[in-house]
């Protein structure tokens, strides 16, 4: 049984170590589900097979695939929100999917009204449009933003703009922070978070 998309599970003992459960965590998150939507919106190499070995081959990116994109990265920040709130098994999902939302991309907020604009569209809109509806609700849109971020708001029209192209990029970019942090003895709080959440299946 595949354990990530180079790890089987015989790989490993019964009992994981912290680093191991790291290393399963970041191979199934980044290979499983970023290093995807990065491929269906960019194009790129695939991360080819590792039993047996086979190399990565070239691909291109698939047009229209913007909503397809969505699909598979928004799920990032509710898995990013379990991390960083405590008892996050007790929170609801519109409240870990905002405090994911907030650690992956501080950058969007500027300490104003439209801060909860926007992860009110975002989450409505685009998380729950999407997995519930198979489309977006309204003022949810895609696009690239001109200060070159992923996500932006239009305060006038209330829509949100996001960019599949830059999305994926940045979310793999924030997975290779959150190894190095988990990685670190100093960081005793996230440590002990993620090996809790990990041994519940992040439930």
């Amino acid at each position: 049984m595949w354990m990530s998309w180079k790890h089987l599970k015989s790989d490993y003992p019964t009992n994981l170590t912290f680093e191991q459960k790291v290393e399963v965590f970041y191979e199934q998150t980044l290979g499983w589900q970023l290093h995807i939507a990065d491929l269906v919106a960019n194009g790129g190499t695939t991360f080819g097979e590792s039993n047996p070995v086979q190399t990565g081959y070239e691909v291109r990116s698939i047009r229209h695939s913007g909503f397809a994109v969505l699909h598979i990265c928004l799920s990032y920040f509710e898995l990013i929100g379990t991390l960083v709130t405590s008892k996050a098994g007790h929170l609801s999902d519109t409240a870990k999917f905002k405090a994911g939302v907030k650690a992956v991309l501080p950058i969007l907020f500027k300490g104003t009204s439209d801060d909860d604009s926007l992860l009110k569209v975002l989450y409505k809109g685009a998380r729950c449009g999407l997995y519930h509806l198979g489309r977006p609700r309204a003022h949810v849109g895609l696009g690239q933003p001109e200060d070159g971020s992923p996500i932006a708001y239009d305060s006038k029209s209330g829509t949100v703009i996001i960019s599949p192209e830059r999305l994926p990029v940045v979310l793999k970019s924030h997975l290779e922070t959150l190894k190095a942090e988990l990685l670190n003895p100093a960081n005793t709080a996230l440590r002990n978070e993620f090996e809790n959440r990990f041994d519940e299946g992040f439930e």
